[in-house]
Parts: C-alpha cells; sequence; structure tokens
C-alpha cells in the first residue's frame, strides 16, 4: 500500500485542544461511537504472531526505489493487493505472493487469505498521470448487470441514471461497482466469492473534491462485493482500509443509511512497534459511529505488518 504518515488520536486534554490538530475526525468519529471495549479474556500478545500485506512493490521497485519490498516470514495471515496500485490495473506479484499466503500459520481471527483493492476518482491528476483514459461508464450497465444508484447520489440532469458525466456521483457509484468486478475477476484469484476484499481508501490527491462523490465510488465497491452472484454481484464480505486523518477529508461524514457506517476497518497507523498496534486495535476510535476496528497496520522497516485478535477473541461471525 502507499505510505503515510502515522496519525493516532490521543484522548487527553480538551476537545479544544484536539480540534486544532484532527478537525472533522472528531465530528466523525465520536458523537455516536462507542468506544472500543478491551477482550474480556486476557491475551498475551507476546505470542500473537501479526499478518503481514503486500502488492506490486514486493515484484516491482516503488517509484524512486532500487529494490522490491520484502515479504514478512511465515506471517499469521497475508492480505494480498491485487491492483497494480490504481483502481482497474493488475498487480504483475499475484502469483508470488498468492504462494507466500501458503507459508501463513494462522491462529487469527482473521482468515489465512484476504485481498485488498484500490479506489479512487480516477480523473484525478494524479490517477491520470499513469491511467490517462480510465474506464468510465457512461450507463448504469456493468457486465450485464443494472446497477441501482442510490438516491442519495441522484444529479439534478439525470437522476441516478449514470450519462457518462466525470462528476457525476451516479456514474461514480457504478465505477465503484465495475472496479470491484474487475478486482474479483482478475486472472488467478483463488475463489474471489469466498475470500474478503478489503477497500483501500488512501492518498486524498487521488480523491474528488466531493465526498458525497467518493462516498459513491466506495458505496459501489461495497454494493458489488456483498451482492449475491445470481444478481451479478461477487458474494463476498468487505471492508475499509484507511487512517483517521485520510478518511475525515476523503470522506468526511456519511450520508443517513450508508453501508459503509457499519463496515469492518482495517486502520493504518504508520511506522510504529507492535505494542502501538495492539492498543490502536484494542483502544482506537473507529472510523464511524457503527464500525469495528478488526485489524491495524503498522510499518515495521519495509514490511507492512498486520495485527488482530487472535482466533475466536474477537466475537466475530466467520
Amino acid at each position: 500500500m502507499r505510505r503515510r504518515m502515522k496519525v493516532r488520536v490521543l484522548l487527553v486534554g480538551t476537545i479544544t485542544a484536539l480540534a486544532a490538530v484532527v478537525g472533522v475526525q472528531l465530528a466523525i468519529a465520536l458523537p455516536g461511537a462507542e468506544q472500543p471495549a478491551p477482550s474480556t479474556t486476557p491475551v498475551d500478545w507476546s505470542t500473537v504472531r501479526p499478518g503481514a500485506d503486500a502488492s506490486w512493490p514486493a515484484c516491482t521497485p516503488p517509484h524512486g526505489a532500487t529494490r522490491t519490498t520484502p515479504l514478512a516470514e511465515r506471517p499469521a495471515f497475508v492480505v494480498v493487493g491485487v491492483n497494480d496500485g490504481l483502481p482497474g490495473t493488475v498487480s504483475a506479484c499475484i502469483a508470488r505472493e498468492l504462494r507466500w499466503a501458503g507459508t501463513t500459520t494462522g491462529g487469527s481471527s482473521q482468515p489465512r487469505l484476504a485481498y485488498y483493492v484500490m479506489a479512487a476518482d480516477p480523473w484525478t491528476a494524479a490517477e491520470r498521470k499513469w491511467v490517462p483514459h480510465p474506464d468510465w461508464p457512461s450507463s448504469n450497465r456493468v457486465r450485464g448487470t443494472l446497477v441501482r444508484v442510490p438516491a442519495a447520489f441522484a444529479g439534478d440532469a439525470h437522476g441516478t441514471t449514470c450519462a457518462g458525466g466525470r462528476t457525476e456521483r451516479a456514474c461514480a457509484y457504478v465505477y465503484g461497482w465495475a472496479m470491484a468486478q474487475h478486482a474479483a475477476a482478475i486472472p488467478g484469484l483463488r475463489s474471489p466469492s469466498t475470500h474478503r476484499f478489503w477497500i483501500d481508501v488512501e492518498a486524498e490527491r487521488t480523491w474528488n473534491r466531493d465526498q458525497r462523490f467518493n462516498q459513491a465510488v466506495v458505496e459501489g465497491m461495497v454494493a458489488a462485493f456483498t451482492a449475491p452472484r445470481d444478481r451479478g454481484g461477487i458474494g463476498t464480505t468487505t471492508g475499509v482500509y484507511s487512517d483517521h486523518a485520510e478518511w475525515a477529508r476523503i470522506i468526511g461524514r456519511l450520508r443517513t443509511g450508508s453501508p459503509l457506517d457499519r463496515l469492518d476497518q482495517w486502520i493504518a497507523i504508520g511506522p510504529a512497534s507492535k505494542a502501538e498496534a495492539v492498543d490502536a486495535l484494542l483502544h482506537d476510535w473507529p472510523l464511524t459511529a457503527n464500525g469495528r476496528i478488526r485489524m491495524v497496520q503498522w510499518v515495521d522497516g519495509r514490511i507492512d505488518r498486520d495485527i488482530a485478535l487472535p482466533a475466536a477473541r474477537d466475537g466475530a461471525d466467520r
């Protein structure tokens, strides 16, 4: 994943002092959110093996670098990025990283293998530098499925019909659906309908200034991943990956009834230690009022590591 600076909300001092640092995030995360409760069963975290995630940089040197990033040795679980850093692209490292998934040790509340997929507004300058002509929809139909856009994303001119406009929220929703479908159809993936896809929401420069537009992209992806296969969906589970600061700037306050509100969350804290990641897993505020943090990623040198509760400790339905 793209690197980011570590952003943590420390609940000390006054709300006024914090507002100067995290601003709108307090308005988004705190009013309706319940503070995460620590596990009632003691966990010896020194014995809990972390998982790890990786994508294209494990096979292709990142921009400005001369070497690829290493893969963690014998992680508890892995999350494999399927894109080449941008929505609608394909990582050259999928086959290698799926072999890597075979080295996992298990013992985590997370499955041994999951995927993550990039999300963005493809019309931003940062995205078009690499994909000048994005696959943008001109109707509500994707791979033979008529995508029904929620009324919340209706436009003045065309309502919930996508007419191909680059700033149309209806088209953003259909685009999200199409990008999820593209990711699940990448050759070589193992049983996409039985593995979770995390949606990567980061890098503010790759998103629209219209937060409702951005919400439409992500909601469209969620809808495609979770819709039953007989309705044109993928029929799997999903969640969102982000950090508090970028989520606040990119997504902002959710519309009433947004499916993003209750999604599982994978939080990034940047360069840190395992102990700090455990603390974030147990005590950080979720991104949304009714979300739940399932994993926390920290950067350990050149490796992205991830901590989750051990098996049978988080009470999740799996």
